[in-house]
C-alpha cells in the first residue's frame, strides 16, 4: 500500500496493481461466471443451443465453459511468468518504489541569514518552485537494489553490468555497524556515484512506465574495490524537459523542502530540517544536540542522544541508520538532516541573484552538489542551508539520495 498525498485530498493510499492480483481477480470472477451459468443449466427450461441441427447436451456446455475457462486462465497466469516489472526483463523480483510526499512549490523572497548558512534563497533572489512529490525517506539498500540488478551499460562496445549493491555499510560489513533494531535493506544506500543515481532514477521511471527524466550517454565505467557490478565513471547527461519520471531533487527544491516548504512559518528558519538549534549553539558548532530529535550525527551515532565525543572514531560507532527512525519534518521527510548526504541535480557554482523559476543550476561545473549531512560529520553539516559538493564520480560512504517527481 502507497500513501500519497493530493491536494484537496490529503493523504491518500494507493495499491499497485500487479500482475498477480489480476489473475487472482480473474479467476475469481471466471468461478462466479461459471457458477452461474451452471445454475442455469441445471433447470428444467434450459434449452441448448443448436449447431448444425443438432442440439448440444447439458454435459457438452459444461465442458465448453470449463474449456474457456482454462484458456482465459491460462493467458492471465502465462502475463504473469512476465514478472511485475511489466516484462521489461532484468530484475523479475518486484520493483520496490519509494513512498512520495507532495511538496506544494511556491514564491521565495531571499534573505540575508544571520543564524544559518547562505544556502540558495539568498538575498536579492526570488525562486519559484512548482509543486512537485519528493521521498518520503532516503533511497534504501532494498529500493535501489529492486532496480538496479541486472541493469546493464554498453561502452565502446563492451557491455557492463551495474552494481546494485555499492553500499558500504552492508550485513557482513567489519567496519560499519548494524545497529540495534536496526533493519540492513531499509539502511540508505550509499557509496553512489552521482552517474549512478542518475540512472537509477531512469532506470525506475522506465519500469513504472513514466518518461525519463534524463538523457544519458554512459563513456566510463570502473569497477568498485570488492564488488563485483560498475559504477558509471563518467557520462553526459541532460535533463529532458516537462519528463514525469524520477529525478534528483534540485538544490533549490531540496533545500525548500528541508525547511519545511514555507517561508511565513517559524521551521523555516530552523538550523535542522524539523529541529533548531540548541538554545546558545551557534549553526556552525559541529556538536549541537538541537539535532538529536531529528538527525543521525558523529556524536549521536550510537544512542541518538549528543555526547561529548565522535563517536564514528571506533566502529561501533560507524555506518548508517535505518531510514524514518528519528522525527520528520513537517512536511513527513524524514532524515533530511543526518544519515547520509543526499545528491541535488544542480553543479556547485554561486547562486545568482534575481527572479527564476524552478532553477536548474549552472549549465557546467567540475563538482556536483549534495545536501544535509550524515552520520559521519558534524552537527553545522546537517544545516538545511550547508552546501557541500562532490566529483560526480564519486562514491563515498556517505554519499546516498533521494528521489523527487514533479506533479504537473
Amino acid at each position: 500500500m502507497t500513501k500519497v498525498s493530493v491536494k484537496g485530498l490529503g493523504t491518500v493510499s494507493r495499491r499497485p496493481i500487479t500482475y498477480s492480483q489480476l489473475a487472482t481477480d480473474t479467476w475469481r470472477n471466471i468461478f462466479l461466471t461459471l457458477s452461474h451459468y451452471s445454475e442455469i443449466i441445471k433447470k428444467d427450461n434450459f434449452k441448448p443451443k443448436t449447431y448444425g441441427g443438432k442440439e448440444m447436451k447439458k454435459s457438452t456446455w459444461i465442458v465448453v465453459l470449463l474449456l474457456a475457462t482454462s484458456i482465459l486462465f491460462c493467458v492471465v497466469g502465462c502475463k504473469n511468468t512476465a514478472g511485475d516489472d511489466g516484462g521489461k526483463g532484468g530484475n523479475t523480483n518486484k520493483v520496490k518504489v519509494p513512498e512520495m510526499v507532495l511538496v506544494e512549490g511556491g514564491s521565495v523572497t531571499g534573505a540575508a541569514y544571520t543564524n544559518n548558512y547562505t544556502g540558495v534563497f539568498i538575498a536579492g533572489r526570488t525562486v519559484t518552485l512548482s509543486d512537485f512529490y519528493m521521498g518520503k525517506y532516503e533511497v534504501t539498500q532494498e529500493e535501489y537494489a529492486s532496480v538496479m540488478a541486472n541493469q546493464k551499460v554498453t561502452v565502446g562496445g563492451t557491455e557492463y553490468t551495474l552494481e546494485s549493491n555499492p553500499s558500504n555499510c552492508t550485513a557482513d560489513s567489519t567496519s560499519y555497524t548494524l545497529f540495534s533494531g536496526d533493519e540492513q535493506e531499509k539502511r540508505p544506500v550509499e557509496g553512489v556515484s552521482w552517474y549512478d543515481a542518475v540512472w537509477y532514477c531512469n532506470a525506475l521511471s522506465e519500469k513504472e512506465g513514466l518518461t525519463k527524466a534524463y538523457n544519458i550517454e554512459v563513456t566510463q565505467v570502473e569497477q568498485a574495490s570488492g564488488k563485483t557490478g560498475y559504477y558509471i565513471y563518467k557520462a553526459t547527461v541532460s535533463l529532458v524537459e516537462n519528463a514525469n519520471g524520477y529525478r534528483l531533487p534540485t538544490e533549490a527544491e531540496w533545500e525548500f523542502a528541508a525547511r519545511g516548504g514555507d517561508p511565513e512559518a517559524a521551521d523555516w528558519n530552523y538550523v535542522f530540517s524539523g529541529a533548531d538549534t540548541a538554545e546558545g549553539v551557534s549553526y556552525d558548532t559541529s556538536k549541537n544536540s538541537g539535532l538529536d530529535s531529528v538527525g543521525w550525527y558523529c556524536f549521536n551515532n550510537i544512542t541518538g542522544i549528543t555526547g561529548d565525543t565522535n563517536v564514528t572514531k571506533n566502529v561501533s560507532g560507524k555506518g548508517s541508520h535505518q531510514v524514518g527512525k528519528k522525527a520528520a519534518n513537517k512536511l513527513g521527510l524524514y532524515d533530511m538532516s543526518g544519515n547520509v548526504v543526499e545528491w541535488c541535480y544542480d553543479w556547485q557554482e554561486p547562486v545568482s541573484t534575481g527572479e527564476e523559476s524552478d532553477p536548474t543550476g549552472s549549465a557546467s561545473g567540475s563538482s556536483r552538489v549534495y545536501r544535509g549531512g550524515s552520520w559521519f560529520n558534524g552537527a553545522n553539516s546537517a544545516s538545511v542551508s550547508n552546501r557541500g559538493s562532490s566529483s560526480p564520480y564519486g562514491r563515498g560512504i556517505i554519499l546516498g539520495f533521494r528521489v523527487v517527481r514533479s506533479a504537473n
